[in-house]
């Protein structure tokens, strides 16, 4: 049975008990940033695989006195360990990197003179970062450049990571031009599509793109069972609401396909979560703000991993916002920094149709329903990462 005017987290939980069938590829690590590991990832080497200098300086043993240092020779970055042990007195200069010679047991940088104060933290100990076996990076764990960076150090050339969903992109609506086209009047270009690839491709998947669909059953209909032969998952824009030519709305609820319809949340109310043809569809409102902001809360964490979205935040307001009636509350907001923490401003224009505002705000609110927000305030936001 559908359900209907759900909370943003009852909405997320039904979306998370439809989970995707991933597939895995192995990907070169200079490709694998913003993708989802799909097995944990042992370490093949430790690191650092030897002792060596955190500095440039002498290798020394810390029994021997500064006086009656002798150097016997240079060790430099890429030179193979000494295995001769060091006789009392006797040191190597050392460059940062190079291996540790045997018997040297304690550092001193060139900045404080052969006779220097000798230290042992400046060895880089083997294994003391982590070691042969170890698990470095998790199943489900988000890629990033600092990841592949790990990954290559423990001797992994690539990574085993979540294959790229193929989506969908429906626009739906007589209103609609294709762009490069002329505009006729009470017509408008087709932006949701643009902005749902860009969003799409963020999270690793692979935007389908779909001509605009008119406002016609029969022609929906045939695109929809296409879709749901070549695609894993179906997006679709407007139709959802009440009006008499909301077809994605009426087709899903007459197949008995919706699972769920509404979510109390401003913007982006009417969206709508079912299956066709046994592929998962999902229908966003057709306002571009709304469309985006759904996007953000309810597709990024069941397709994507939300870090790469955004970040959760606390924001202190300058102005106060009004909430909404039984609605969790996304406003448009600018953050800047202060020496108290964040700061929040809001947009002046909030329209769901204002794509502007969009590009002008840096986060959206997290306003619980029937909350208004004084100034000086704090308030959870999304701080949308570009």
């Amino acid at each position: 049975m559908m359900e209907t005017l759900i909370s943003v987290e009852r909405a997320q939980e039904i979306l998370a008990s439809h989970p995707f069938k991933w597939a895995t590829e192995e990907i070169g690590l200079e490709h694998a940033q913003g993708r989802i590991l799909t097995r944990d990832i042992l370490a093949r080497c430790d690191d650092p695989p030897f002792d060596n200098s955190s500095i440039d300086g002498w290798a020394v043993q810390l029994s021997d006195l500064p006086e009656s240092r002798i150097e016997i020779g240079t060790i430099f970055a890429g030179d193979q360990p000494i295995t001769k042990s060091l006789n009392p007195t006797e040191i190597y200069r050392i460059m940062t990197g190079a291996p540790i010679p045997l018997g040297a047991d304690a550092l001193v940088m060139v900045e404080d003179g052969i006779q220097g104060l000798p230290r042992q933290d400046y060895i880089r100990r083997k294994g003391e970062n982590i070691s042969l076996g170890e698990v470095a990076l998790s199943t489900g764990d988000l890629v990033t450049s600092s990841s592949c960076a790990l990954a290559a150090t423990i001797g992994h050339k690539s990574l085993p990571v979540r294959s790229k969903l193929r989506i969908a992109i429906i626009p739906t609506g007589d209103e609609l031009t294709e762009l490069g086209k002329p505009l006729e009047p009470g017509r408008i270009y087709d932006s949701n599509s643009i902005a749902l690839s860009a969003l799409i491709r963020k999270a690793g998947a692979e935007p389908i793109f779909i001509k605009p669909v008119l406002d016609n059953q029969e022609s929906l209909h045939k695109t929809l069972d296409y879709c749901a032969e070549e695609v894993d998952l179906i997006l679709t824009s407007g139709g959802v609401s009440m009006g008499e030519k909301d077809f994605i709305r009426s087709s899903l609820i007459e197949r008995n396909a919706a699972i769920f319809w509404k979510v109390l949340m401003r913007p982006g109310g009417p969206p709508i979560f079912g299956h066709w043809n046994g592929t998962p569809i999902f229908g966003l409102p057709g306002n571009p703000v709304s469309s985006q902001t759904v996007f953000h809360l309810l597709i990024v964490p069941w397709i994507s991993h939300p870090d790469i979205f955004h970040r959760r935040v606390i924001v202190k307001m300058e102005e106060g916002l009004r909430g909404a009636d039984n609605r969790l509350c996304l406003r448009r907001i600018q953050i800047t920094s202060s020496e108290t923490g964040l700061v929040g401003r809001p947009l002046t224009h909030q329209g769901s149709g204002n794509v502007r505002s969009m590009v002008l705000n840096d986060a959206l609110t997290l306003i619980p329903p029937n909350t208004n927000i004084e100034p000086g305030e704090h308030v959870d936001a999304l701080w949308l990462i570009a």
